[in-house]
C-alpha cells in the first residue's frame, strides 16, 4: 500500500475490538457463524476520508505491486475503469453507487492494513470487459505467510449495501455453502490458470496449476492441502450505524446474523476460518457517492 495510503488509513480507521468483548453495558458476543473473533472496525473522520480510501485505492486493488508506477497513477486509473472492473461512464449515478467495487477496494485495503495482506493476484486480473458484469470469484486474492511457513489464502466476501445491512448479511449466508467448498476453489483456480504468470509465486498457487496441468483429473482444492495451506474467509460488511451508540450498532448486526444463521455443513478439504469484519459508517450513501463523484471529475489520485 502507498504510504499516502497508509496515512490516510491509519487517521480515518482503526481497530476498535474483536468479538466477542466485555462492555459496561454487557458483552457483544461474535457470531456464531465465525470460528475466531470478528474485527470491529470503527470510522474516526469524515464519510469523505473514506471515499478517499476507496478511490485513491482502486489502482492497490486492480493492478499487482510491481506493476504500478507512481508517475503514472491517473492513466492507470482510467484504464482501470475500462478493464479492471465493472464501471459505465453512462450508467445511473444509483447504479454507480450499488457496484461491488466500493465495498471490495476497502477490504482489500483493511486486509492490506491490518493484517499485513499480501497479493495473490490483483483482483483487477478477474475481471474480463466483455462480460460487462462484476468480477466473477472471491473478493479478495491475498495471502499472509506464518513464521512456519504456513500460507493463509485470505480469500474474502465484502458488501455495503445502502440503507439495510440486513441485506449485505443475508446475501453473504445465503452464499457461505457455495463459497466455501472444493469445487468452488478449484473453479478459482482454474481461472488462475488464465492468469498464471500473475500470481505470486510464493503463493505456491502456480505449483498447484502445475500438479493440474500434469494430471487434470485432480482437484486443485484438494491438492492445496499438500502444501501447508488454509483458507481464510473474512466477510466485510460496511453499513450505516443507525444507531444511538457505537456498540449498538454492532450488537445490531451480530444479533441479526445469529438470529439468521443456521448449520452449514462447508465441503473444503483445507483447514478454514471465518470470521466477520463490521464497519458502521455515518452514510454508506454517501461515501459512494462521493467515489462516485471524483470519478466522473476525474479527480487526480493520490501519490
Amino acid at each position: 500500500m502507498r504510504t499516502s495510503l497508509q496515512r490516510l488509513f491509519g487517521q480515518a480507521i482503526t481497530l476498535q475490538y474483536k468479538l466477542p468483548v466485555d462492555l459496561p453495558a454487557g458483552q457483544i458476543p461474535r457470531a456464531v457463524i465465525s470460528t475466531t473473533g470478528d474485527d470491529c472496525l470503527r470510522q474516526l473522520t469524515t464519510n469523505q476520508d473514506i471515499s478517499s480510501l476507496i478511490y485513491n485505492g482502486i489502482v492497490e486493488y486492480a493492478y499487482n505491486d510491481y506493476e504500478i508506477d507512481l508517475k503514472n497513477l491517473n492513466n492507470m486509473q482510467l484504464r482501470a475503469f475500462q478493464n479492471k472492473i465493472k464501471y459505465n461512464s453512462a450508467a445511473s449515478m444509483s447504479n454507480k453507487i450499488g457496484y461491488g467495487f466500493h465495498a471490495e477496494v476497502l477490504l482489500h485495503l483493511i486486509l492490506d492494513f491490518f493484517y499485513h495482506a499480501q497479493k495473490c493476484v490483483a483482483r483487477g486480473y478477474m475481471y474480463h470487459p466483455l462480460e460487462n458484469s462484476e468480477i466473477k470469484g472471491y473478493d479478495s486474492y491475498l495471502m499472509v505467510e506464518d513464521t512456519n511457513g504456513r500460507i493463509y489464502c485470505v480469500f474474502g466476501e465484502a458488501k455495503a449495501y445502502i440503507n439495510r445491512f440486513e441485506k449485505s448479511v443475508d446475501m453473504i449466508l445465503s452464499g457461505l455453502a457455495g463459497d466455501l467448498n472444493d469445487s468452488y476453489l478449484h473453479k478459482n483456480f482454474l481461472a488462475f490458470e488464465n492468469i498464471i504468470e500473475k500470481i505470486n509465486p510464493a503463493s505456491r498457487i502456480p505449483q498447484i496449476i502445475d500438479s493440474w496441468r500434469n494430471n487434470p483429473i485432480i482437484n486443485m482444492a484438494v491438492e492445496a492441502a499438500k502444501y501447508n495451506m488454509e483458507f481464510v474467509y473474512p466477510m466485510f460488511i460496511m453499513y450505516d450505524k443507525k444507531s444511538a451508540t457505537y456498540e449498538e450498532s454492532i450488537l445490531k448486526i451480530v444479533n441479526y446474523i445469529n438470529t439468521n444463521s443456521h448449520v452449514i455443513t462447508y465441503n473444503m478439504t483445507l483447514p478454514h476460518t471465518l470470521f466477520f469484519i463490521f464497519l458502521p459508517v455515518d452514510n454508506c450513501r454517501d461515501i459512494k457517492k462521493q467515489v462516485v463523484e471524483w470519478i466522473i471529475q476525474k479527480q487526480p489520485v493520490m501519490l
